[in-house]
């Protein structure tokens, strides 16, 4: 959809990105940077969606050898300017078809990366392509939400995300249910003006992943819902899986 790509969000977001918790702090940033450091296996490790650095930058300060690809030059110019950004191997490239002359012990996609790959064909492609720059034995580790068509009324959703006293932060949704996409505006009302943030997504059930995984040449290895490994329930709203090369 035009005006929805990928980089559309991230040009669009950069500059607010890391300065604001509904859009760029899930609240587990440093359990998930704990996680990661304790199992990258000495590096290099690849981030897919490295953004504005949130996670790759204290781990790259680690001494964690750290490639990040990402489609969006707003959001890596973010990652450049923060102190600790020159720390991190920058790519300029779409993750579902990328080519790196390394090979890492460890791959992550977090905090809802993947579904902004919206044609199925092309996020079994980003199983490939992870696939072929792990080494063998390597890991690819998926943080994303669970999809829950309950929380849609006739397959829209409007919800207030934020209340402060100078502004509020809204969604407006639209889901798709053949092709599992959801065309989502966040809007950002202040006193001054609006701004929207358009992005596109598409969510899919933990079996659907496996699944795709294994047409890419991965095998699920372990899946929990949280990052201190606690079993994953059926009330979580997120997911992490563990695949293995």
């Amino acid at each position: 959809m035009e005006g929805f790509e990928i980089f559309t969000y991230g040009d669009a977001v950069a500059d607010v990105f890391d300065g604001t918790g509904w859009a760029g702090d899930p609240g587990d940033t440093e359990e998930t940077i704990e996680w990661l450091a304790e199992n990258s296996g000495g590096g290099p490790v690849l981030e897919l969606g490295v953004g504005t650095g949130r996670v790759a930058v204290p781990l790259a300060r680690r001494g964690i050898e750290v490639h990040g690809i990402d489609a969006s030059e707003g959001m890596l110019t973010q990652l450049r300017d923060k102190p600790g950004g020159e720390l991190v191997h920058v790519h300029v490239q779409d993750f579902t078809d990328f080519t790196l002359p390394y090979k890492f012990s460890l791959a992550y996609a977090v905090f809802d990366t993947l579904p902004f790959i919206t044609d199925q064909e092309e996020q079994i492609r980003c199983f490939q392509k992870v696939a072929d720059v792990l080494e063998p034995g390597g890991r690819f580790v998926i943080q994303t939400s669970i999809p829950d068509p309950a929380r849609y009324d006739r397959n829209q959703r409007t919800q207030t995300v934020r209340v402060e006293k100078d502004h509020v932060v809204m969604t407006f949704t639209r889901r798709e249910r053949i092709s599992q996409c959801s065309s989502i505006q966040f809007a950002v009302l202040r006193p001054d003006g609006i701004r929207f943030f358009p992005m596109r997504i598409r969510t899919v059930m933990p079996s659907e992943m496996d699944l795709m995984a294994r047409l890419g040449g991965l095998t699920m290895e372990s899946r929990w819902g949280h990052w201190d490994g606690r079993p994953l329930r059926d009330s979580d709203e997120r997911h992490i899986t563990v695949y293995r090369k």
